[in-house]
């Protein structure tokens, strides 16, 4: 299977040649067809880029710039489409001169959609791309440029060149990576033509001139390719352009590779399936499973259940192609996205039963998260957050067991300090925790052992009064007094 980052035996053999041949990495204007010395970027055995002297880059510029985006794309249109290597090599030229540019656009029989500048010949697999209007473009929009074209090479591949104006440029559409203003666009257009009864037919769509109303029928086609892969399934699309290669025309294809509907009822059920795709289902792309970023970004934010949302479409994707690779990282990142799920939902056991003042609930729960969160980058741990339950639950445990203690100690006058220091601890820290019930407890404890050791207080001094009295009695009873026996 093509890899974009590999660099094969052949390769290396590549560019020597192109080094012996071309001393100077030129290529002569004569190959191309256009005036001034080309310059070539060896990305694989599978892709070349040359640059028109004069373009304002360099070919090393260029390759260093765009290789990646275009390696990654050639590789994904690859599995996605089925085809296990490109048929040839493509080669991706970079003019400096719009003249040789449009002389290059018109000796290629193709009518692109408006605004699309880089222009491919699916046949001799090359892609004319005018450097001064590309590098105006925003990277999204340059990436989307380079991706377009490379799918109608690809399809041509698949399809034996035979695939039909309207798939193709919806293929290629649908291939780009997701711009949600731009396919919010395309929905809003698709819904307003059906509700005015306006929509072209799937005929007209795929004929080979030029769409009558360019807004309104890219739209509609890149919606008709939406509707085929998620409702028929992305085998039956490969089947469907495997059929193109010998089938007369592309009903014919159409009602074998989707049989048993025929092309008729697949194109009733689109327009069917119309209010509720504009309605939200335009943003379900089963292309975008190949873009894991999102949720990478999602996983180190500690957003975890959108992370698995986004995984989704991803696990779609990889249950029809093949690609191990990817398939284990999902794997992988789906664990990842789990196991933060459940530690959040361990943390907001911890949160309630904290709430509710159960600390030793709180503490076990915490204690789970914990161990949950030791499982994932350490950037997306709340360490802080976790030592925070950790020490309310701790402090309520020890709170609640000196209020126990406290109530069994109350009645032995003789621990008299020793529990009322407990019960005052346990009274202050369940009041910083918020738990009034028990800290009312610990104070009701405190003013009871306050006037139980009054009462004995009193009742010593009582006993005290009493004995000075009878010791005054005393006293004065036993003062000398002279007998009288007579």
């Amino acid at each position: 299977m093509f890899r974009s980052t590999s660099r094969p035996l052949r390769s290396i053999v590549l560019v020597l040649i192109v080094l012996l041949l071309l001393p100077s990495g030129l290529v002569s204007a004569q190959e191309n067809g256009a005036g001034g010395s080309w310059e070539s970027f060896v990305v694989s055995d599978e892709l070349t880029i040359r640059v028109q002297d004069g373009a304002g880059t360099t070919a090393d510029e260029f390759g260093v710039a765009w290789s990646d985006v275009l390696s990654t794309g050639l590789d994904e249109l690859l599995l996605f489409l089925n085809l296990e290597r490109p048929s040839q090599p493509i080669v991706v030229e970079i003019y400096g001169q719009i003249a040789d540019y449009q002389t290059g656009v018109e000796a290629i029989d193709r009518t692109e959609l408006d605004g699309q500048i880089a222009i491919a010949d699916p046949e001799n697999a090359v892609i004319l791309l005018p450097y001064d209007s590309f590098r105006s473009l925003t990277p999204l929009d340059a990436e989307n440029q380079l991706r377009h074209a490379l799918s109608h090479v690809v399809a041509g591949w698949a399809s034996g060149f035979a695939i039909p104006r309207g798939f193709d440029e919806g293929l290629a559409q649908y291939v780009e990576r997701p711009n949600l203003p731009v396919q919010a666009r395309l929905a809003a257009l698709v819904q307003a033509a059906a509700h005015d009864g306006k929509l072209s037919s799937w005929s007209n769509l795929n004929r080979p001139a030029p769409f009558t109303n360019d807004d309104l029928d890219r739209a509609q086609s890149y919606a008709m390719v939406a509707f085929l892969i998620r409702h028929q399934g992305l085998p039956a699309f490969w089947a469907f352009l495997d059929e193109l290669n010998t089938a007369g025309d592309w009903r014919a294809a159409m009602n074998v590779a989707f049989a048993p509907l025929t092309a008729q009822q697949i194109e009733r059920q689109w327009k069917e399936s119309i209010p509720a795709w504009a309605s939200g289902d335009w943003r379900w792309n089963l292309m975008s499973g190949f873009d894991l970023e999102p949720a990478r970004t999602l996983l180190a934010r500690g957003n975890f259940q959108a992370a698995s949302q986004a995984l989704e479409i991803s696990e779609q994707l990889l249950r029809d192609i093949d690609d191990p690779a990817r398939a284990a990282e999902v794997a992988d990142l789906k664990d990842q996205a789990r196991i933060g799920d459940l530690a959040e939902t361990k943390m907001l056991e911890a949160q309630q039963a904290l709430e509710q003042f159960v600390y030793d609930r709180a503490a076990a729960a915490v204690a789970q998260a914990e161990e949950q969160y030791r499982q994932l980058p350490s950037e997306v741990r709340p360490d802080e957050l976790i030592e925070t339950y950790k020490s309310m639950a701790a402090l309520g445990m020890s709170a609640n067991g000196q209020l126990d203690i406290a109530h069994i100690q109350a009645g032995n006058w003789s621990e008299y300090a020793e529990t009322r220091d407990a019960a005052v601890s346990a009274g202050t820290d369940l009041a910083e925790l918020g738990d009034t019930d028990r800290r009312d407890e610990a104070k009701s404890l405190v003013d009871r052992i306050d006037q139980e050791q009054l009462r004995i207080v009193l009742l010593l001094a009582a006993l005290a009064l009493l004995t000075g009295g009878w010791l005054a009695l005393w006293l004065r009873t036993r003062q000398a007094h002279p007998l009288r026996w007579e």
